[in-house]
């Protein structure tokens, strides 16, 4: 009997199903060879002394230890609180050579700035409240620092998954030690000043860094916290010989170079880990035979693409994975050779020439690996953490760093025996330096001179190994420098250096200079925000219909003042009578005539001044949209809110700054209800009509003293004819600007230069623009910006 050709298929089909699912539960046999390569080169490693496996790592610590770790992580407990943001600089430069005492300045710069007022000043009473907040901790964390050496119980069995939670806390703990010192300088406590600055000099001198690569960063870190504010503590005369000395030699103590082999070693060990447990779940512990045979009928390409990868990562674990372990361990040795070569060089123009110290080797695998990828992406976001340095050349900062403060505690010792700080560094041995300390950078003394007022200036010639003269990068210059080191790679040229204290001429000149950038800065947002509006402007006015026609506000029956309901609580005078008047007619603006028209309009609203500003306000809303209330495009672009003589509210109206034609106007409530709550809500809508032949952008309203005052307006025809007369408040003349435009749009500026040759500098002006329309023959005197 003969079988239909159609049966036959069937049956090759199932065949071929059952030997795909065969194939996925079956495993190719382990390569006999490449395992015992393996296990010879970890011998051999061994034998010489490397470490392979995570168990030859131990980072358990005493009861004592444990102890004195939870003290520290205590002061970050309570994860709820924000974090303090406003840590102060303490290394502010001013000038190329020289950086600001900020425990002697009459206020701070806030790090970011207030959200209340956009202010970057933080006044001390503000920081000494945040500061003084969990003040019994840092104090337990103080004394728990000097009573012995920092380190913490880790599981070195995670390999680089490893938890480092107290690195967050190490950084805060510095940071905020150095606040408590300098704010203990400012408030004249030496004795708390000398016990902060100590607590946080420990954090560096005292921590026995685990061998993880973060972790040396992080201590790198700290080590330049410490190093603003022992500068800063060293500004005043205050200290003894004795509390120099124990300073010097915890310094003295300090080695950031010895564990740098360690952290390779453990890095290998962690990757060999990691590279045993890298694994692919297997395709048939996902899928049944049925299922597998319904997935091969439906979609016979994706089980081909699955067969085949899965094949591959199954011959991959079973053969690749030890050629890799293998590869990761002689990679890592070769690494670790590098850096115990590169720490026996006496100063960085040596080491920066070896191989492996400036330039970033990646591991290369012969397979496409899941491994190499993490490793990799791992060691490139490192690279930015480290900004663009390696961690031998960081690690030669923090050492070149150490010997400048070595340096600078010693001259302050002999400045205090002598009344004078020496002439040359020599003169410091044998009494203050037991040996010479050169600059660990090209190995030549650190370079010294004094002023003429009695001060020094000592610095490290940095990375690039150049001599710029002691020169520091101001913030915007280290802001610039980092962005272009990034593209570039190359390193700006700066020095590493213990500055000059600055005059107060200085830091004067500074802080106008601060103040022209934060009025350029306000003005250039002024500007954009204008941009912003001219766009928003034609769309305001299309919903002009939709919001008249709009009922807004609900009466709000559980909203009390006093036991009153709120709007007879804040009504004013005999408004309504007796009678109960809902908040919706009594937030109904009402136009008012002042002859300030039609620049300005106003608008009275029967509501108690006093009452409302005790709990709240009021503002004026123009073509509010009506989908997002909160919208900065939603109120009168510049408006005042003022008391009446009836003890009434007016709201003021700038109408120059809005388009002109129809609008809808309404008035907003704000109301806090006591209870930690607040109502807002928006009235009833009034049509009014604007008759401005020009909108002034929103940033006309305002001048910068460096770039002068613009006139920036649109007009409703392409061409015009302006006349722009600035006056002072009292009305006198001081300038003219004329000019045409046959585009609609007028955008001059002023240079600040009155008639008579005076520049103005911050005096407040106003204007007058004459307008002329010639295509439709209308004028308009205006009282402008």
């Amino acid at each position: 009997m003969k079988h239909r050709p159609g049966n036959l298929l069937w049956v090759l089909l199932a065949i071929l199903l059952l030997i795909g699912w065969l194939t996925l539960l079956r495993l190719p046999p382990s390569n006999a060879a490449a395992i015992r390569a393996l296990a010879d080169t970890r011998q051999s490693l061994r034998a010489q002394g490397f470490k392979t496996d995570l168990a030859d790592f131990d980072f358990a610590t005493t009861p004592e230890l444990r102890a004195r770790e939870a003290v520290l992580k205590a002061t970050a407990s309570d994860y709820r609180s924000e974090p303090f943001r406003d840590h102060p600089n303490l290394m502010q430069p001013v000038g190329n050579d020289s950086a600001m005492v900020v425990w002697k300045l009459d206020s701070l710069n806030r790090q970011n700035r207030s959200s209340y007022d956009d202010s970057d000043h933080l006044s001390w009473d503000e920081f000494r409240s945040t500061i003084n907040q969990n003040q019994s901790l840092y104090d337990l964390a103080s004394a728990a620092i000097l009573s012995g050496p920092i380190r913490f119980n880790l599981d070195a069995s995670r390999g680089s998954g490893m938890l480092l939670p107290h690195l967050a806390v190490m950084k805060n703990l510095a940071q905020t030690f150095g606040d408590r010192t300098v704010l203990a300088l400012h408030d004249g406590n030496p004795s708390g000043a000398w016990t902060n600055l100590l607590a946080e000099t420990r954090l560096v001198t005292a921590y026995e860094v685990e061998p993880a690569e973060v972790s040396h960063l992080v201590h790198f870190a700290d080590m330049v916290l410490a190093f603003d504010a022992t500068w800063q503590a060293l500004q005043t005369n205050g200290w003894t010989d004795d509390q120099l000395a124990r300073l010097q030699q915890e310094w003295e103590s300090v080695d950031f170079f010895t564990n740098l082999p360690a952290t390779v070693a453990f890095k290998r060990a962690s990757a060999v880990a990691a590279c045993e447990s890298d694994s692919q779940p297997a395709m048939h512990g996902d899928f049944t035979l049925m299922e597998f045979c319904k997935t091969a009928l439906q979609n016979p390409m994706e089980v081909w693409w699955e067969l085949n990868g899965e094949w591959n990562q199954r011959a991959y674990r079973q053969h690749g994975i030890y050629e890799d372990q293998q590869a990761l361990l002689l990679f890592y040795r070769d690494r670790e050779l590098d850096v115990r070569n590169a720490i026996q060089a006496t100063n960085w123009s040596q080491m920066r020439s070896l191989p492996g110290v400036t330039n970033r080797i990646f591991f290369q695998s012969k397979y496409s690996s899941r491994i190499q990828t993490m490793m990799n992406l791992h060691e490139m976001s490192m690279a930015f953490m480290k900004q663009r340095s390696s961690l031998l050349g960081r690690s030669a900062e923090a050492e070149a760093e150490r010997r400048v403060i070595i340096t600078a505690l010693a001259l302050e010792r002999y400045r205090g025996k002598f009344g004078a700080y020496p002439a040359t560094l020599a003169e410091l041995m044998p009494d203050f330096l037991k040996t010479p300390l050169p600059d660990f950078m090209d190995g030549q003394p650190l370079r010294y001179r004094l002023t003429d007022d009695g001060h020094f200036l000592l610095y490290s010639v940095g990375l690039d190994c150049v001599d710029n003269g002691g020169k520091i990068l101001t913030r915007e210059e280290q802001m610039t420098a980092l962005r272009e080191s990034r593209s570039t790679g190359i390193a700006p040229e700066a020095d590493l250096v213990w500055p000059l204290p600055a005059g107060d001429t200085a830091i004067q000149e500074l802080h106008q200079r601060e103040e022209r950038a934060e009025q350029s800065r306000f003005y250039r947002e002024q500007q954009q925000e204008s941009a912003v509006d001219w766009k928003q402007s034609p769309l305001r006015q299309s919903r002009v219909g939709k919001i008249l026609a709009t009922k807004w506000l609900a009466d709000p029956g559980n909203i009390t003042y006093q036991g009153h309901p709120l709007s007879d609580a804040i009504r004013n005078g005999s408004f309504g009578g007796t009678n109960h008047i809902a908040l919706a007619d009594l937030l109904t603006p009402r136009q008012i005539v002042t002859g300030d028209e039609p620049e300005n309009l106003t608008f009275e609203i029967p509501v108690n001044y006093d009452v409302i500003t005790n709990q709240g306000g009021l503002t004026l809303f123009v073509d509010a949209d009506q989908e997002n209330l909160d919208e900065p495009d939603s109120g009168g672009k510049v408006q005042e809110f003022e008391r009446a003589t009836n003890n009434d509210c007016l709201l003021v109206w700038h109408t120059i700054f809005d388009p002109a034609g129809p609008h809808a106007v309404q008035v907003e409530i704000f109301w806090t209800t006591g209870k930690g709550g607040y109502y807002m809500a928006v009235g009833r809508a009034i049509p009014v009509t604007t008759t401005n032949l020009c909108q002034f952008s929103f940033d006309s309203s305002t001048y910068d003293v460096e770039l002068g005052s613009r006139f920036h307006a649109r007009l409703p025809e392409k061409n015009g004819i302006f006349s722009i007369e600035c006056v002072t408040t009292n009305g006198a003349h001081l300038a003219t600007l004329s000019g045409s435009t046959t585009n609609g749009e007028f955008n001059v500026v002023w240079n600040l230069v009155d008639d008579h040759g005076h520049r103005l500098n911050g005096e407040t002006f106003n204007s007058i623009v004459h307008l002329t329309l010639p295509d439709s023959g209308r004028t308009q005197t205006l009282r402008g910006p």
